[in-house]
């Protein structure tokens, strides 16, 4: 058996290298220069995002700070905008530096300085007024918010929140606050409606409440610690007014009934000299006269006598009124120090 020798091959051209890997970097390369110019872009038209940012990440919130962000329940985005306006918890002195309030019986418990970007918070130590600070952060941390939306945002939520506030034109109160701050921050109606309402109403429109759970996961927890600590001063002055209003109608029926004790005792004196007089000069009435009048006498007497105790009885019932009225009084007086309420001097307004 034998072979024959194979025809030789063909020589093959040389074929360059596939540049897949070039093809890919470069790809790679257009993407990424891409994606700066994207993020250059949106650095430069969210400038406040990016310095807050950095504010946060070298901001380390103390652990009263950090509770009142879980307490009242703030999101991540809510927590970002109140460490982004670095929060700081101040006693009396230093507080009223920042945030001062010179109108008698106002007190401040928060504030939002808008040239710094920070948040102020008075130090309340009253453990009765468990919540009311979380409050007041939730209620600053919504004005940092306000701070940082643009014209477009401001108006697209205006409307909900005016709606709010028309809901509630019956309500004493409210509209008390609002003619305070139309006073102290004209022109931030809608800035502290966009607080108010967040942090102290319940029931609000669908749309209203999915904007602020931007900023809150459950705000009904936030709102009721609103409530407990606002009920702290609501039941005392509901008390106080309540005392006043008997004490005030316990004086008008002492004063009234003591006046006719007094009449009446100056008219049975005068009667019982007259009828003793005529006892005396005998002839002037039957025995029957004399003790039909006599037992007349003794009657208006013993009636003076039960309306005098009676009027001793509401007078002690009065001093009672009063020394709990005091004890109130003093009461209050001590919350008001513990919420930032001072007498103001003359000299205090002109600051």
């Amino acid at each position: 058996m034998t072979f024959t020798e194979p025809a030789p091959l063909p020589q093959q051209p040389g074929r360059a290298r596939p540049r897949i890997g070039r093809v890919v970097l470069a790809t790679l390369g257009i993407i990424l220069i891409l994606i700066l110019g994207a993020a250059g872009v949106w650095v430069l038209t969210h400038q406040q995002r990016v310095a807050d940012q950095f504010t946060v990440w070298q901001f380390e919130p103390s652990t009263a700070l950090a509770s009142y962000a879980d307490r009242s329940t703030m999101t991540d985005e809510g927590r970002f905008n109140f460490y982004a306006s670095r929060p700081s918890i101040k006693a009396a002195k230093a507080f009223d530096e920042k945030c001062a309030s010179y109108v008698e019986d106002v007190g401040i418990l928060g504030c939002y300085v808008h040239g710094e970007r920070r948040i102020y918070l008075f130090d309340v130590t009253d453990d009765r007024l468990d919540g009311i600070e979380e409050v007041v952060a939730a209620h600053e941390m919504l004005h940092a918010v306000w701070d940082r939306m643009s014209d477009a945002e401001h108006d697209a939520v205006a409307p909900l929140l005016e709606a709010q506030a028309a809901a509630r034109a019956d309500d004493p109160t409210f509209v008390k606050t609002l003619e305070y701050y139309a006073t102290a921050e004209p022109g931030e109606r809608l800035n502290e409606l966009h607080s108010i309402i967040g942090t102290e109403f319940v029931d609000v429109s669908p749309e209203l409440e999915k904007y602020y759970s931007n900023y809150f996961s459950d705000r009904a927890v936030l709102v009721e610690m609103h409530t407990t600590s606002n009920a702290i001063f609501t039941e005392r002055q509901a008390s106080i007014a309540q005392i006043v209003a008997q004490i005030g109608e316990l004086k008008i029926g002492v004063d009234g009934d003591y006046a006719s004790y007094n009449s009446g005792y100056d008219a049975l004196n005068s009667d019982i000299t007259n009828f003793n007089a005529r006892a005396d000069e005998g002839g002037q009435f039957t025995q029957q006269q004399f003790e039909a009048e006599r037992v007349s006498l003794v009657s208006r007497q013993t009636e003076l006598d039960a309306l005098y105790t009676s009027i001793a009885d509401r007078v002690t019932q009065y001093d009672g009124l009063v020394a709990q009225l005091d004890a109130l009084n003093a009461e209050v007086a001590d919350l008001n120090k513990s919420i930032n309420i001072q007498r103001r001097t003359q000299g205090d307004s002109e600051q």
